[in-house]
């Protein structure tokens, strides 16, 4: 009887010992087509077991570990078939695989924060194994990775994308989701949207925020619009389409259809006054110089909407009549906040005529975003550029707690700066803190490009202050517009005495792609740092893409921390394909 045991168990050992390196292969290939990676493992190993000099079956291995999820023991055999085998020709394809072993892992996991992560990784990489998964989120029941899911899908615009896309802007029903869709709907042009989005600016019981995405969404499909079709948006009964038909005029530069857009002055809806003055402002035909018409918006200036009353008065003074700039003036000493930052901003758009006005106010007035405003338009205006610069710097200097934003809402012409109204949202971690950053960085980049002396100053102040997380869109506002001068000002950083000033320096150039020794120094911090910076730290090496930084990410694809291992996959990848 023991002997017939002793058979029955060695039987399969002696028939798997009759296979061949390939034969075993074929059958963990056919166990991973059935989705048993579990059963693929196990072939693998004991392949390895006959045959150990097999390099097909060390990849197999390697192939049947990431798709069971075990990401750690993949790197570990990895490693020993790079000691083994030397596998140089099949390594950026075994490195691939590793890294989106991680990620495929991170999706299928029950945690949001850990999908959340994976999804954001494969989106990085710009590899088209990235659209199943933002699929698969853009159907799932999670509204907060619904949202970031849709977000990402317009950077890529696939057509299975674009088909799931236009579905939502049918069905969604939270809000916030809905906002996102009709985003990456108007950032796609997809024209078999333009139909739903007319309905969402004509529906009466739609949110403002959602009209207005719509709107833009909507007058950005337009190449040309023709006369009854405008027609009947100038006379529609919806305050939305009669808004919609001054957008398309201004965007669509139709001077000659200002008539229509008059007759829009003395509508029932603010809104729609403040969009008529607005695409007027815009426009400046030459006809504006005509009597009527300034005869016509004067009134306005009267207005029972603030919003509308200071718009006039700046469409009054950019035809050259000074009762717009005395108008303008007045809303200045007015005791509401939001409406002295709206004028402001009105008294630098109207120009070089109006730049004596405001470097009149920023001399008397003591509101500190009364006076950014005017300062940045003044440097826009390059008209007494050091007074607004020293104002900047002073300003920035003080107000180092204050949290700001750029505010469109009560007209999106003029944009001011005033205390934050950002809220908290799921989708983006301190957020407001987040939005405060942009700003500020936007005019330290400002006093860069004007070369301040105390600009440097200005940046180590602001990094050595502020904690951790300069996010690259953040990051990147620093130095967009400010070339070459702003990039070296921040380069200057990396020595800094200041570890925290020389991470946040690496940080920033990093995201830019600016220098290499970015990258060093980030990665000398790496083991100092917390769990938040490092993530940091490993999405600002996978935004660099250089690929001498594939060894120290492999060194954390090895680290117990799975949200780690997400980041630094996502970045691994982005170096394979730099």
């Amino acid at each position: 009887m023991k002997k017939w045991f002793s058979a029955i168990f060695l039987l399969p050992i002696l028939l798997l010992g009759a296979q061949t390196p390939e034969e075993t292969g074929r059958r963990v290939s056919a166990h991973l087509l059935l989705r048993d990676p579990l059963s693929a493992v196990v072939e693998a190993r004991q392949g390895l077991v006959l045959f150990p000099d097999s390099k097909m079956l060390q990849v197999s291995l390697i192939r049947a570990l990431c798709e069971k999820g075990d990401e750690i023991d993949a790197v570990e055999e990895w490693k020993r078939a790079i000691t083994h085998f030397g596998v140089k020709g099949d390594e950026r394809h075994l490195l691939e695989m590793l890294a989106w072993g991680v990620l495929n892992k991170g999706e299928n996991s029950p945690q949001p924060f850990v999908q959340l992560s994976s999804l954001l990784g494969a989106s990085a990489t710009r590899d088209a194994k990235a659209v199943p998964l933002l699929l698969k989120e853009m159907r799932g029941s999670n509204a907060w990775l619904r949202a970031v899911a849709v977000r990402l899908a317009a950077s890529y615009g696939d057509a299975p994308l674009q088909d799931e896309l236009l579905r939502l802007l049918k069905q969604e029903k939270v809000w916030y989701v809905r906002l996102e869709v009709i985003r990456a709907v108007g950032q796609l042009s997809l024209i078999r949207g333009k139909t739903l989005l007319k309905e969402i600016i004509a529906h009466p019981r739609t949110l403002a925020e959602e009209r207005a995405e719509a709107m833009i969404a909507l007058v950005g499909m337009y190449e040309n619009v023709e006369e009854e079709d405008l027609h009947k948006l100038v006379k529609s009964s919806r305050a939305g389409l009669r808004q919609l038909a001054c957008e398309i005029v201004a965007y669509l530069d139709l001077k000659e259809r200002t008539g229509e857009i008059i007759s829009l002055l003395d509508d029932t809806s603010f809104e729609v006054r403040l969009s008529a003055l607005n695409c007027l402002g815009l426009l400046r035909a030459s006809t504006w110089q005509e009597k009527p018409l300034v005869e016509a918006i004067i009134p306005l200036m009267e207005d029972s909407t603030p919003q509308v009353a200071i718009t006039a008065a700046w469409a009054v003074a950019l035809f050259g009549e000074k009762r717009g700039e005395e108008r303008l003036k007045q809303w200045i000493k007015e005791a509401n906040p939001e409406q002295r930052r709206l004028a402001s901003a009105a008294i630098v758009a109207t120009g070089k005529a109006g730049a004596p006005l405001a470097a009149q106010i920023l001399k008397e007035c003591k509101d500190p975003y009364v006076r950014v405003n005017l300062a940045v338009g003044l440097i826009g205006l390059r008209h007494e550029t050091k007074l607004a610069c020293d104002t900047l710097y002073e300003i920035l200097s003080k107000e180092q707690k204050e949290l700001w934003m750029w505010d469109t809402r009560l007209n999106p012409l003029f944009r001011t700066l005033s205390p934050t109204r950002a809220l908290h949202i799921e989708q983006v971690p301190h957020y407001p803190f987040v939005v405060d950053q942009m700003v500020k960085l936007e005019l330290l980049s400002v006093l860069s490009i004007m070369r301040h002396p105390k600009a440097i100053d200005a940046v180590k102040g602001f990094l050595k202050h502020q904690t951790w997380g300069v996010t690259s869109a953040a990051a990147s506002t620093l130095v967009e517009e400010g070339n070459e001068e702003c990039l070296e000002l921040v380069q200057t950083l990396l020595t800094d005495s200041d570890e925290k000033i020389r991470m946040q320096a690496a940080f920033i150039l990093a995201m830019l792609g600016g220098d290499s020794a970015a990258i060093k120094v980030l990665q000398e911090v790496y083991p100092k740092v917390e769990r938040e910076i490092k993530l940091h730290i490993l999405q600002a090496i996978g935004h660099f893409g250089d690929p001498a930084s594939i060894p120290f990410l492999l060194k954390v694809l090895s680290e117990p921390f799975q949200v780690q291992r997400l980041v630094a996959a996502s970045a691994l990848i982005q170096c394979l394909y730099h």
